[in-house]
C-alpha cells in the first residue's frame, strides 16, 4: 500500500518544479557559458525575455497534473471540452483543474512566489520552498494524494517543463523540433538530474536534503536518498522513461 502526501505539498512541489525546470530549459537554450548560465544577471534578463510565454508554458504543462490531482483520469478530457465550451479562459481552466478555491488560491501564491523570485534572478532554495509553501489553513479537512500518483506527476512536470523551456525560440514560442531530445534523456542531462532530485525532495521530504555524505557521481545514491525507498525510486525512473518516450513522439 502506497503512502499520502498532503495535497497542498504536492500543489506547491508541482509549481515549484515547472518554474525550476523550465527556466533552466530556457537558459540552457540561450547561454553558452556555463558560468554565466546561473547568474542573477543571466536568469533575471531570459525571464523578462520570455515573460509574455511564461503562462501559456505554465498551462499546457501544468493542466493536467493539476487536474490528475483532483479528478479521475477518464474525466479530465471531459472537463476540458466542458470548460472550452463554456468559453473559459486559460486560468479558469486551471482554476477547474484545482479542484476547489483554496487549491487555486493557494497555486496563485507559488506561482507568484516562484516567478517573483525569477524575476529578481534568484532560486527558490529547496529549504525556503520547504518552509514557505502554502499550508492548508486549519478549518480545512485534511486532502492527500497517492505517493506513487505524485512522484509520476512531478517526474512529467518536470520533464516537459524542462523540454518546453530547451524549445523556446525568442520570437514565437513555439516548438523547435530540431531541439535533441537526447539532451533530457533520464541517462544522460546533469541539468535532469539535479531538477530530478530538488523535485523529489521537496515533494517527498520536509527539510532539504544534505548530500554531503554521499558521492556526487553515486547517482542511484543521491536519488535513493531523496526518495527515500526503493519503491518511489523505482516509480520514479519508471516514469521518467514513460515520459522521455512520449516527449520523443512529439
Amino acid at each position: 500500500m502506497t503512502e499520502k502526501i498532503d495535497k497542498y505539498k504536492v500543489q506547491a512541489a508541482l509549481v515549484r518544479s515547472f518554474f525550476d525546470a523550465f527556466s533552466h530549459g530556457v537558459i540552457e537554450s540561450q547561454v553558452e557559458d556555463r558560468k554565466e548560465k546561473t547568474t542573477p544577471q543571466s536568469v533575471k534578463k531570459l525571464m523578462l525575455e520570455y515573460y509574455e510565454h511564461i503562462a501559456p508554458a505554465f498551462f499546457d504543462t501544468m493542466f493536467f497534473p493539476l487536474a490528475a490531482m483532483n479528478y479521475k483520469y477518464e474525466d479530465i478530457a471531459a472537463l476540458a471540452r466542458e470548460a472550452q465550451q463554456r468559453g473559459d479562459d486559460m486560468m479558469a481552466l486551471v482554476r477547474t483543474a484545482c479542484g476547489d478555491e483554496a487549491y487555486y488560491n493557494a497555486m496563485v501564491e507559488e506561482y507568484k512566489r516562484n516567478f517573483s523570485m525569477l524575476l529578481a534572478g534568484k532560486y527558490l532554495s529547496n529549504a525556503d520552498h520547504l518552509e514557505g509553501y502554502v499550508r492548508k489553513a486549519k478549518e480545512e479537512t485534511e486532502a492527500s494524494v497517492d505517493s506513487d500518483r505524485a512522484i509520476e506527476l512531478t517526474v512529467r512536470v518536470v520533464m516537459f517543463a524542462y523540454v518546453r523551456g530547451l524549445r523556446q525560440t525568442g520570437e514565437s514560442a513555439r516548438f523547435d523540433k530540431s531541439v535533441h531530445l537526447g539532451q533530457v534523456h533520464p541517462l544522460r542531462g546533469a541539468t535532469l538530474f539535479r531538477l530530478m532530485l530538488d523535485a523529489m525532495n521537496v515533494l517527498l521530504l520536509d527539510e532539504a536534503v544534505d548530500f554531503a555524505d554521499v558521492e556526487e557521481a553515486d547517482l542511484a545514491s543521491l536519488f535513493l536518498k531523496v526518495c527515500q525507498t526503493q519503491h518511489n525510486f523505482t516509480v520514479m525512473t519508471d516514469e521518467m522513461d514513460r515520459t522521455y518516450s512520449e516527449l520523443m513522439k512529439e
